[in-house]
C-alpha cells in the first residue's frame, strides 16, 4: 500500500507517509483506518515520498466532508499538519485547509513545506 501508518502513542501522533502517486481510494481507506482503530490526538500526512497529484477537487471536498462528519460524531479535536515540498502538493493541502476552515472542523489542520516544522507545531500548545 502506497500509505504507511505509524502511530506513536507516547506523543499521540499517526503519521500517513505518502509513497508514491496515491488515489482517493487509498486516501479515504487510509482515512477510514483512522476513525476505526487507535486514534491519537495529531495527524501527520507526510507526502516528502509521494504526492497527491491524482487526486480532484472534488474527491478532496469528499475527504474533507467525510473527516468532518466523523470528527463530530466522535468529538475528536487536535491537530493534523499535512507536509507538502510539491508545489502541486502544496496547493492541494491548502485546498484541503480551506475546505476545513469553512466546515469549521474540530481539529486544526496546518499546511506545512518541511517535516521540521510540522513536528515543531505538533509541539506548541495552542494559545
Amino acid at each position: 500500500m502506497p500509505i504507511e501508518i505509524t502511530i506513536d502513542s507516547e506523543k499521540q501522533l499517526t503519521t500517513h507517509t505518502v509513497i508514491g502517486e496515491i488515489s482517493y481510494e487509498e486516501i479515504m481507506t487510509a482515512v477510514k483506518q483512522l476513525w476505526e482503530g487507535q486514534k491519537t490526538k495529531h495527524v501527520l500526512w507526510d507526502s516528502r515520498n509521494g504526492t497527491f497529484a491524482r487526486v480532484s477537487y472534488n474527491e478532496l471536498a469528499s475527504i474533507a466532508d467525510f473527516v468532518k462528519l466523523q470528527s463530530e460524531q466522535q468529538q475528536l479535536g487536535g491537530k493534523t499538519a499535512l507536509i507538502a515540498p510539491l508545489d502541486i502538493d502544496y496547493a492541494m493541502s491548502r485546498t484541503y485547509g480551506t475546505f476545513a476552515e469553512l466546515k469549521q472542523f474540530l481539529h486544526e489542520v496546518k499546511v506545512f513545506r518541511s517535516y521540521e516544522e510540522a513536528i515543531e507545531w505538533f509541539e506548541t500548545e495552542k494559545e
